[in-house]
């Protein structure tokens, strides 16, 4: 994964308040119709090439673009075994905790900085 190790760090915190708080993670960016979810817009600012939602789908990325271009992401989340977005998000949170632990970061690294983040946020 190619993806930046601050920005695996941002994404991580921001999933972990969506698991947390339901109220972060159902709060839009906009309003109407077509507003989404912070998580969403993060995700989607953070992993444009898509390499992150595909190796937690565990295809490749040219065949996820494949299936966004004919089915939504609900639908490709269910064809892969996936019930809900919490449960992608859960998974996405697991995947970027074990790639940092394999860039050299300890379980208690994470944490402090999960913590540090948070208590600014609050």
């Amino acid at each position: 994964m190619k993806i930046a190790t601050k920005t695996l760090v941002s994404l991580l915190i921001v999933t972990v308040l969506t698991i947390g708080n339901s109220s972060f993670a159902s709060a839009t960016s906009g309003s109407g119709s077509r507003s989404e979810s912070r998580i969403e817009r993060v995700t989607r600012r953070h992993d444009r090439k898509l390499e992150l939602h595909a190796s937690i789908l565990g295809i490749s990325t040219d065949q996820l673009r494949e299936e966004l271009k004919t089915s939504d992401f609900d639908q490709v989340l269910k064809k892969h075994g996936f019930k809900t977005r919490e449960d992608f998000r859960t998974a996405m949170a697991g995947k970027i905790k074990d790639e940092l632990k394999n860039r050299g970061w300890s379980d208690e690294k994470i944490q402090k900085v999960i913590d540090s983040r948070l208590a600014r946020m609050n």
